[in-house]
């Protein structure tokens, strides 16, 4: 029976671990498949990355129940949530929700006060 060759690669760094992990991530919601830690594995594996094994458990922890392309519009992802607040309002409304005018309040200019530098400048 052969062993199997060690994987003699560096571990991958913070910043490149999470990136490799979103970018598969993202793989996974455009191929419509659940995000799982062993199919993230695969494709960082795949991408000739080493990482270490806690990233890919994170990411599926982290995306878990998430809906991806509401992240990706800038929703809060959650699988439900309240429904988004009506935008459009009456001209009647509208203007009674302006903002009044700021009113700009000047300070009395203080006088300068003469500051002795013990004659540097003399």
């Amino acid at each position: 029976m052969a062993k199997a060759a060690k994987d003699t690669r560096p571990i991958a760094d913070q910043a490149t671990s999470e990136a490799a992990c979103t970018y598969a991530a993202l793989i996974l919601y455009e191929d419509n498949q659940d995000i799982d830690a062993t199919k993230l594995a695969k494709i960082v594996k795949a991408a000739n990355l080493r990482i270490e094994p806690i990233w890919t458990k994170v990411f599926e922890k982290a995306l878990k129940g998430k809906k991806i392309g509401d992240l990706l519009h800038g929703n809060s992802g959650n699988a439900g949530g309240a429904p988004a607040a009506q935008t459009t309002a009456t001209p009647a409304a509208a203007e009674a929700k302006k903002p009044e005018p700021v009113k700009e309040v000047k300070k009395a200019e203080e006088p300068e006060e003469d500051v002795d530098m013990g004659g540097l400048f003399d």
